[in-house]
């Protein structure tokens, strides 16, 4: 009997400690990281801190400086938010929510060894641009839903690497996968064990966040959602949202749709077809007043996706959506907005009916070109097939744009350490290139910039007029056009001013649905009423579309 038990006993350390008892363990798949973590939030948390590692801690330290610059440029409300309201969160946050965000954040926070207010802190230094389609029934091969996301942000240089994490709750949640990168906090694509997917887009809306315990439904919603009617309901009956968002949705049962949500209010998109595409701004009637995004770029990602959908209703498969993630016929350069934009960090196919998520294992500045992998919320390995890497990138045909695009990254660099001329000369040499991926419109603006940052007005003035011609990307010839027109106040040239300022506001009338040009607006009107001659110059955004 004695042999017996310990027979027993033996089996079961054995299986306590296999993979499939629930041993948290790490895969690289290039340069995908996937994780497989189980238990309490708390200790997942912990664990991802053990699997990660170094590069979870460098994530940190990163998203710590983003914080620093930020808060010298934030709003005296963001300041008393980050001085009070967060570490408030991290300290009585748990007591008013279900789904384990502080305590996941609280368990990464004890595994590196840091203050879980500074964690919280460095968290909520985020937001994306991210480009999706949902579709279903009549516009699928096999009827069933099928979702496609490209999740825009920048890597940091590559120390931000894609991450797809498997969850195992202890409590009774469903098991899920989420896809995002280290200290993302929630997730930007998921799906659970019961075949509900949903995608994050950012909604940069007024308010953004809210002050009061958020309940985190972007996370309880997979964590618990069968149905997109159960998600939509989730979303609907949480009373603190915490954060904004547009949650496209897909479920098993070949149901579509998706929410737009405030931190205090939400309303429902539902597709007069089969399928939509979706970007950074608002569809419904309750939530336009509300978007402060109606940005060219994100009606210029939404057409693309929209473009690149089309050609394939009836079609869609996941090896189709491969495809459209990689698409760019909208622009002929790489840092425009286009689909496979420069900076998708995440590129994944949901097919809830079949309970599969693919996610590419390439990385900026290429990520939706490469290999994308199965994975299944239980944490097995599939049968299915990969999705096929694209030609180009399997041959190398893209590294030569990689390299340029690299040298763009490292002027970017140079010019944030004071180093001017020496980004100016490295950009220029790429201007000079007749091959160059890069849009020479962008490049003319950001190599204005240079001049100007060292007083080189004249020629930063000769520069900006490439960005006169009308064919030039939207916001770039507006940016372009006005301040062109304050360096010609500087220099003495008050007719050319006039012209150019009136040029200006005549460019902006021609899309009033765009809501991001207010400081143009002001500045136009200001540079009519009176000649600028002295002062420090405006701020002006960067608009090379390359991620830092």
């Amino acid at each position: 009997m004695r042999r017996i038990l310990l027979f027993i006993l033996a089996l079961a350390l054995c299986a306590e400690g296999s993979p499939a008892a629930g041993q948290p363990r790490r895969e690289d798949h290039g340069d995908l990281i996937v994780l497989h973590l189980y238990g309490s939030y708390q200790e997942m948390g912990r664990q991802q801190a053990e699997l990660i590692g170094p590069e979870l801690r460098a994530v940190y330290e990163l998203q710590c400086g983003d914080r620093e610059r930020a808060m010298a440029r934030a709003s005296s409300g963001m300041r008393l938010m980050d001085r009070f309201l967060l570490p408030l969160w991290s300290g009585i946050g748990p007591l008013y929510e279900e789904s384990g965000f502080h305590d996941e954040l609280g368990g990464i926070a004890d595994g590196l060894g840091v203050k879980r207010r500074d964690l919280m802190r460095a968290v909520f230094t985020l937001t994306a641009g991210s480009t999706v389609f949902a579709a279903t029934r009549s516009a699928t091969a096999d009827g069933r839903a099928l979702i496609g996301r490209n999740v825009d942000w920048n890597d940091g240089g590559g120390r931000r690497r894609p991450l797809l994490v498997h969850y195992h709750p202890s409590n009774g949640d469903l098991a899920y996968l989420f896809a995002g990168w280290p200290l993302v906090g929630l997730p930007t694509v998921g799906l659970n064990e019961a075949g509900f997917a949903l995608s994050f887009n950012f909604f940069v809306s007024e308010p953004r966040v809210g002050y009061a315990f958020p309940q985190w439904p972007h996370r309880r919603a997979l964590q618990r959602a069968a149905s997109v009617e159960e998600g939509i309901r989730i979303f609907e009956e949480t009373r603190l949202r915490g954060i904004s968002t547009f949650m496209v949705m897909a479920d098993a049962a070949g149901e579509i749709a998706m929410v737009e949500c405030t931190p205090d209010a939400c309303a429902v998109f539902r597709p007069e077809g089969d399928w939509f595409g979706q970007a950074n701004h608002a569809r419904t009637e309750a939530m336009i007043p509300h978007d402060g995004y109606r940005s060219p770029d994100s009606f210029e990602r939404r057409a693309a996706m929209e473009s690149a959908v089309q050609p394939h209703l009836g079609r869609l498969t996941p090896e189709v959506a491969a495809q459209i993630l990689r698409d760019r016929a909208n622009s002929r350069y790489a840092n425009a907005s286009t689909v496979a934009n420069l900076a998708v960090l995440n590129a994944t196919v949901v097919h809830p009916a079949k309970g599969l998520l693919w996610h590419s294992t390439a990385m900026q500045p290429h990520a939706p070109f490469g290999e994308y992998l199965p994975f299944s919320p239980r944490g097995d390995a599939p049968d299915a097939p990969s999705l096929a890497a694209d030609p180009r990138f399997e041959a190398g045909e893209l590294r030569s744009e990689a390299e340029v695009v690299a040298e763009a990254r490292r002027a970017a660099e140079l010019a944030g350490a004071g180093s001017f001329a020496e980004a100016a000369a490295l950009l220029d040499r790429l201007a000079a290139s007749p091959e160059s991926p890069l849009d020479p419109a962008r490049l003319a603006w950001e190599r204005a910039r240079l001049r100007w940052s060292q007083g080189r007005l004249e020629e930063a003035y000769e520069i900006l007029g490439e960005l006169e011609a009308p064919d030039r990307p939207y916001e770039v010839r507006a940016h372009g056009l006005v301040m062109r027109a304050v360096l010609a106040d500087r220099l003495g040239r008050r007719e050319d001013a006039l012209r150019l300022y009136e040029t200006a506001r005549t460019h902006l009338a021609e899309h009033p649905e765009f809501n991001v040009f207010g400081d143009l607006h002001q500045r136009i009107s200001l540079g009519l009423q009176a000649q600028e001659t002295s002062g420090p110059l405006p701020e002006t955004p960067d608009l090379m579309l390359i991620p830092r």
